[in-house]
């Protein structure tokens, strides 16, 4: 019985380097048994990868098999509603958000718009479903759109100005700031009431609170080196 001069660990008489560690086996009382069957495999097996085509076969197959199921169930059995059309919406939601999966060197700002038009879309088949007061033109699709172009913003701002994780931060709630603000805007013009904000206010002092925190962390090397040195960014 042999043990490895470097981790300890037992080996097995046919081992002529250690499983572990890798250490070359040296035990001259025992010799390497080289005609005995090693008790680990010496061959190397390879999975191959997964192609991209087959990825997204299987996530349009089972997308597009729940889309019909769900019809034909609502149109030959549960005929109450219309209720298969949010789930249809929904495939075709999820399918759009899948598309840079599909398409690895899709351009991010195209994704970008895309889920934003898928959004919109899935919002419109709600639309047509319940068309309200005119909800989905006066306050959905401006909001998606805000929403959107916010997002646009910043994935510019990242990817061409390549910002720190402090600077993305700020940029996001100072971004999120300014959305809560033209929503609650957007809702007071769908109830025709006086523009004003309100709660939006408590959303925007505090995401000024912050930026003002970060900007001066930003600004200061002693303190951005202090903070990415406590929280490893």
């Amino acid at each position: 019985m042999s043990y490895c001069v470097n981790c300890g660990v037992e080996l097995d008489k046919t081992c002529s380097v250690c499983p572990l560690c890798n250490t070359k086996v040296y035990n001259p009382n025992q010799e390497i048994d080289h005609i005995s069957p090693t008790p680990f495999p010496t061959r190397k097996g390879y999975a191959s990868p997964v192609q991209k085509s087959d990825i997204t076969l299987l996530i349009s197959i089972v997308l597009a098999v729940t889309a019909a199921v769900c019809g034909l169930l609502n149109i030959f059995v549960f005929q109450g509603s219309s209720w298969s059309m949010y789930v249809i919406g929904g495939c075709v939601l999820l399918w759009i958000f899948c598309l840079p999966v599909f398409f690895y060197r899709m351009n991010a700002y195209l994704s970008i718009l895309l889920d934003g038009a898928g959004i919109a879309m899935y919002f419109g088949i709600i639309s047509w479903l319940h068309p309200g007061n005119g909800w989905y033109r006066l306050l959905a699709l401006p909001a998606i759109a805000a929403a959107t172009g916010l997002i646009l913003i910043f994935a510019v701002c990242v990817r061409q100005a390549h910002t720190s994780i402090l600077a993305s931060s700020a940029l996001i709630l100072g971004e999120a700031a300014l959305f809560t603000v033209a929503l609650e805007l957007l809702i007071d013009r769908f109830r025709q009431a006086p523009p004003g904000i309100t709660w939006s206010a408590i959303v925007l002092t505090c995401c000024a609170i912050i930026d003002a925190a970060l900007i001066t962390i930003i600004r200061r090397s002693r303190l951005r080196e202090e903070v990415r040195r406590r929280m490893h960014i």
